[in-house]
């Protein structure tokens, strides 16, 4: 009961926060598109998080796992931007959509393929909790949970397909939002972001996690295929 409080406490703070960073920057809930990615989110982060409860609760424990303690100073500093790269792309749709207009604005079909993005990118997001019950917001390992090294559903293809998630999540809402220029921000900001802190997240599965050596020889791609 606990595990279930705590999962409904945080997608409802996340709902509440993605709202208040859409909405709140143009003073009115008049914007049809964000509501509907409002609701998208909602059902999707409900049903998700039901089948965890039921399948694999350990993943939801997992990313209630700060582990702050144990986090190095670097870390910090890269979660911070991370966070930021996810979060402030939404305020400068919305700032965009109502008052900038920097950039000529999305085709209805264009949106639509960012609500496509959106969703590989929560899809993404979720197998990547569902095969690595150690996703913990902080890089640190986890020697009381039993930590051990992912490998296997998503993680065969790419060592960090979460991070991929969160940037096909962020760019695909702004697509959808109909912000060129917001989406291109989120790209930037992220893939910035996501190189920094893998930098410091495999020298310390490198040095502390069995087998993770062995696992980047054999799977190259770390988060964007083909690229990266």
């Amino acid at each position: 009961m606990a595990l279930l409080a705590k999962t409904l406490i945080g997608i409802c703070f996340q709902l509440g926060l993605f709202a208040a960073l859409t909405f709140l920057p143009i003073g009115t809930t008049d914007w049809p598109a964000a509501t509907i990615w409002l609701q998208v989110f909602a059902c999707a982060a409900f049903l998700s998080a039901a089948y965890l409860l039921i399948a694999r609760p350990a993943a939801l424990e997992a990313r209630m796992r700060a582990g702050r303690e144990a986090q190095a100073p670097a870390d910090r500093l890269a979660l911070v931007l991370m966070s930021l790269s996810l979060l402030l792309p939404i305020p400068f749709a919305a700032k965009d959509v109502f008052t900038w207009q920097l950039l000529a604005t999305p085709t209805p079909l264009v949106q639509a393929v960012g609500m496509a993005v959106f969703l590989l990118g929560f899809a993404v997001t979720y197998l990547s909790m569902l095969h690595n019950e150690y996703a913990a917001p902080t890089v640190h390992i986890q020697q009381e949970a039993g930590h051990k090294l992912a490998d296997s559903g998503v993680y065969a293809f790419m060592r960090h397909p979460m991070y991929l998630g969160f940037l096909l999540f962020t760019s695909g809402t702004t697509l959808w939002l109909g912000s060129y220029a917001a989406t291109l921000f989120a790209v930037v900001t992220l893939i910035a972001s996501t190189i920094f802190r893998i930098g410091i997240e495999e020298a310390a599965l490198r040095e502390d996690l069995p087998g993770y050596a062995d696992y980047a020889k054999r799977v190259k791609t770390r988060f964007l295929p083909f690229i990266y």
